[in-house]
């Protein structure tokens, strides 16, 4: 029987210490079995974390160091330096987030951070396991914006998602009570930016998005940047994370405002949309338009002359950019897992990276 237990615990002990860019679908589909949490990281909070050893450059553009103190998250902006502690033996390291991960299986098991192995080293880390990140009370930010999108901003700095809300995206195209099509993701930014971008904003926030942003409720002037947008139609109440909008959106609604003057997709939908997809706004559009909304993922055109940077995305989510100089640029058709960017900015916010070629 002991011998049966010690084989039972190398196995698991040989399973668990897979990282992500070895690990096989079996071994991480199990690895719940094996690794749990330890109750000791107090007001901090405790985070599934793993090791990984692949590619040679990392999202912020610097090259892969796998003996640095770095690691690649969603939860965090590049650049953040991070205070990490091992619950395991009590040991506390500073490491660096310079690159988006993790991807794939991991990610979809609850793998928040992977370390390099120079990381793991610090931190005595030997497999995948819990690990003490610092606890997400709100913070202060206050500043001049950059506004990035309709629902995304720069302040000293640090990207921030308006949180509540959900704008178009910059390369959305909706249609006017004429079945005409516009560029309404666009439109959402530059009202956006007419509206409250001269002007210093403060933005309490806490935690992160996918993408490493902020998540932040901001004011200008006392007045809150999120109830605007929503109320002048320019974005709509994301009830999946605050219900705080939500009759502010009946009213723009009501009122015909912003994308609600005509015919669009929400856009949670429109990066997937295909004929099924639900319509909202106008009551019935010409039949031009539903192709229009209903479209192809990613027009084959441009939607504006300013957005002409080409994105694609992997089948693990990496996403890598191409702008009009590189060698592939013109060679790359557009269509599903594609869409355009309208600033390198914007690309890099939503966690793309410059391609090589």
């Amino acid at each position: 029987m002991e011998i049966l237990s010690k084989a039972v615990a190398c196995a698991a002990a040989a399973l668990i210490a897979l990282a992500p860019g070895v690990a096989d679908a079996r071994g991480w589909d199990t690895v719940h079995r094996f690794v749990h949490r330890t109750g000791k990281c107090g007001a901090g909070k405790e985070v599934l974390a793993s090791l990984y050893t692949i590619g040679s450059r990392t999202s912020s553009g610097e090259p892969m160091n796998h003996d640095g103190l770095t690691a690649a998250s969603h939860e965090y902006p590049l650049g953040t330096t991070v205070l990490v502690t091992n619950p395991v033996n009590g040991r506390s390291c500073s490491i660096r987030v310079n690159d988006r991960g993790p991807y794939g299986k991991p990610r979809d098991l609850g793998v928040k951070i992977d370390f390099t192995l120079g990381a793991a080293r610090c931190l005595g880390m030997h497999s995948t396991q819990y690990v003490c990140l610092p606890g997400e009370e709100p913070i202060e930010i206050a500043g001049m914006p950059l506004v990035i999108d309709g629902n995304t901003v720069e302040i000293s700095g640090r990207k921030i998602r308006l949180q509540g809300i959900d704008a178009p995206e910059t390369d959305q195209i909706c249609v006017d009570e004429k079945g005409t099509g516009w560029t309404c993701g666009l439109a959402a930014r530059d009202e956006l930016a007419k509206r409250f971008g001269e002007k210093p904003w403060t933005c309490k926030v806490a935690g992160h998005d996918k993408y490493g942003r902020s998540l932040g409720s901001c004011s200008a002037n006392a007045e809150s940047v999120e109830e605007w947008m929503v109320r002048s139609g320019w974005a709509l109440a994301l009830i999946s994370a605050s219900r705080a909008y939500e009759a502010t959106e009946a009213i723009a609604r009501d009122a015909q405002s912003g994308l609600w003057s005509g015919a669009f997709i929400a856009p949670a939908d429109w990066r997937g949309r295909n004929n099924q997809t639900k319509i909202i706004g106008a009551a019935s559009v010409p039949g031009s338009a539903l192709e229009i909304l209903r479209g192809t993922a990613s027009t084959a055109e441009a939607p504006s002359t300013e957005c002409v940077l080409k994105g694609t995305f992997g089948r693990a989510g990496q996403c890598t950019y191409y702008q009009p100089a590189s060698r592939l640029y013109a060679k790359l058709k557009m269509g599903p897992g594609k869409r355009w960017f309208c600033s390198v900015k914007e690309a890099e916010t939503a966690g793309c990276r410059a391609s090589k070629k």
